[in-house]
């Protein structure tokens, strides 16, 4: 077995600097499977919370990790779990790996903070996290539902910005927030879903429509009796725009529905025998 240590180390690199980890994961395809797996559980562990973002810390808990896939690629040469399916390999890796992690108490993704905003100095590491969440989430459903839940995000970030008087920043947000949800518009046009994924995303989108209908305008409202009719107008702008990005998305989903439906499919009448009498 090659040494999965290197390949853990250009992967988070490649995180950490913002560069192409799907070019990175192309160059290991013997140890693709076991690194997404890795990857994608520090990612989600990033949920948790992290502690400051001290390089030393950061450099330790990285260490602990490489370390523990060190071990387990020497553990192989012995251990009994070698004769186990591979799939069942690949979840005893992520497990022991996962602990290293939990014990290390942070990794790169993991580093960004949830309540960061643009400025402070952990915002782009949240940034980075969501990027390579979107990298390592290959089912085109949940890639899709993943760029709605980070579009949210960039909403939740405009309404605290402009809660705290930072008007400029608040409507970059709000436009970027925009440009995310015709993204994710998109991308659902240009995927092919199966009925019940299509029919899941559709009630996920209606459900983050009603949020945004209901965000944006008490956003909108808040700007008006404030006097910035400007910055209202910008909101109420942007609304319209993501009302016909949902609208088109659940006209995709439903067509992906409509095509797949066993309804839909024409039955074939059975060929007459012989002649009319």
């Amino acid at each position: 077995m090659p040494d999965l240590s290197q390949a853990l180390e250009e992967c988070l690199q490649a995180i950490d600097q913002k560069r192409n980890l799907p070019e990175v994961l192309r160059r290991y395809p013997a140890d693709r499977d076991e690194l997404v797996a890795l990857l994608r559980l520090s990612v989600d562990l990033g949920g948790l919370g992290a502690p400051a973002a001290d390089p030393a810390f950061r450099l330790q808990a990285r260490n602990r990790m490489l370390a523990a896939a060190d071990h387990q690629r020497q553990a192989r040469r012995w251990n009994p779990l070698r004769s186990l399916p591979r799939p069942a390999m690949r979840v005893a890796l992520a497990g022991a790996l996962g602990v290293a992690v939990l014990v290390g108490g942070l990794t790169a993704a993991a580093a960004a903070s949830d309540s960061s905003l643009p400025g402070d100095p952990l915002y782009s590491v949240k940034l980075g996290a969501e990027q390579a969440r979107l990298n390592i989430t290959f089912n085109a459903a949940d890639r899709a539902r993943l760029q709605l839940r980070f579009a949210d995000v960039r909403l939740q970030e405009a309404q605290r910005l402009f809660a705290t008087g930072r008007k400029d920043d608040g409507v970059r947000l709000v436009n970027q927030y925009g440009a995310a949800v015709a993204q994710f518009n998109r991308s659902v046009a240009s995927t092919a879903l199966d009925t019940q994924a299509s029919d899941a995303l559709s009630r996920y989108v209606g459900e983050r429509q009603a949020s945004a209908d209901a965000s944006l305008d008490a956003l909108a409202g808040t700007l008006t009796a404030g006097g910035d009719a400007q910055s209202a107008a910008i909101v109420t702008s942007t609304h319209s725009h993501v009302d016909q990005s949902f609208n088109g998305s659940k006209r995709e989903l439903q067509a992906s529905h409509d095509q797949g439906s066993p309804a839909n499919t024409r039955p074939v009448k059975p060929a007459q025998v012989g002649g009319d009498h």
